[in-house]
């Protein structure tokens, strides 16, 4: 089970570089030449993965919008992920090495969705990064991040202060490091993936759209500012934590600031993990989140599931952000 080496195409994912055996163009291009980064290799498997013996398996994700299921097994030289139906990917112990093998329906564009927004992200995570279910918007110097499970609405909010004009950081895939006594953002990639009727109702001019997955009819918009995270990371200034309860019309907006034991709660409930047994890397969770969450605000957000209120959230939010000195 164990990938071998690419030597395709380079690309950026956060600060890391991706050495691809196929196209991901949803990624910036990375200069192989020039970069002192971690490098990840992709590759397609030539045969099947060995099936893993019953008691491999480790843990199972419940299924996610669209039908998508997750099990994860871990053996020796490394660990193999699941998503049943639609590929497996074979990961080496240290995260550096992939092999994909796709199911006979899954796409090219099913495949870069699988392994962009759900396989790297679990890969850093296992290397030690605290990278969070989090979108992230740029205001002023600062970035300000939006954590909710699916349902929440933190994409359609994310990608409403997007169609504003404010600076696209990401709609999922958040690292977070501390340097300096300060909290920093590092996105893993500009992405807004979207439900049909969401870019029809934010976008006052259709942008140019592809399909996620052959399993979802949500959207991929296709940004013609995807390098924006390129000058590294930014301060985090807050979180802002989406609720799934849909609420009428004629609710108010409210923000109400979470205590920093609450906070650190959300921030490692919403964590990427791989290895969800490995205790050692729990722990390191709960020491990264801890002073995050003492040291950047975290509120919960009560709002109207309407569009037409959606401009009033974000003002409601950027206020927030003002009264705070950003």
């Amino acid at each position: 089970m164990r990938p071998c080496c690419s030597s395709g195409v380079w690309y950026r994912y956060g600060d890391v570089v991706i050495d691809s055996a196929w196209s991901l163009e949803e990624l910036s291009p990375a200069d192989p030449a020039a970069s002192d980064q971690p490098v990840i290799a992709i590759n397609l498997l030539d045969t099947p993965p060995a099936e893993p013996a019953e008691t491999g398996w480790i843990h199972h994700w419940p299924p996610d919008c669209g039908g998508m299921s997750l099990a994860l097994s871990a053996e020796p030289e490394g660990f193999m992920l699941r998503f049943t139906g639609l590929a497996d990917f074979v990961i080496s112990k240290d995260g550096r090495q992939i092999g994909a093998w796709p199911a006979p329906a899954t796409g090219p564009e099913t495949l870069r969705h699988l392994f962009l927004d759900q396989v790297l992200p679990r890969i850093l995570a296992q290397q030690g990064r605290l990278i969070l279910h989090a979108g992230a918007v740029q205001i002023g110097d600062r970035a300000i991040a939006f954590i909710g499970g699916s349902g929440s609405g933190k994409s359609t909010l994310v990608a409403g202060f997007h169609a504003a004009g404010h600076t696209l950081l990401c709609d999922d895939g958040l690292v977070l490091t501390q340097r300096g006594g300060v909290i920093l953002s590092m996105p893993t990639y500009s992405s807004l993936r979207l439900w049909p009727e969401s870019v029809a109702r934010l976008y006052a001019q259709a942008p140019a759209t592809a399909a996620m997955a052959h399993y979802s009819s949500k959207q991929r918009i296709i940004l013609e500012d995807s390098a924006a995270n390129s000058d590294g990371p930014l301060p985090l200034a807050s979180f802002y934590l989406l609720g799934s309860e849909v609420r009428t019309d004629n609710a108010e907006i409210s923000l109400q600031r979470l205590s920093p034991r609450e906070g650190c709660i959300v921030i490692i409930g919403n964590s990427f993990q791989l290895d969800v047994t490995d205790r050692f890397r729990a722990a390191e969770i709960f020491a990264s989140a801890s002073p995050i969450a003492e040291q950047v605000p975290v509120y919960s957000v009560s709002y109207p599931r309407d569009f037409s209120r959606l401009t009033e959230v974000q003002d409601t939010i950027l206020r927030q952000h003002n009264r705070m000195g950003h």
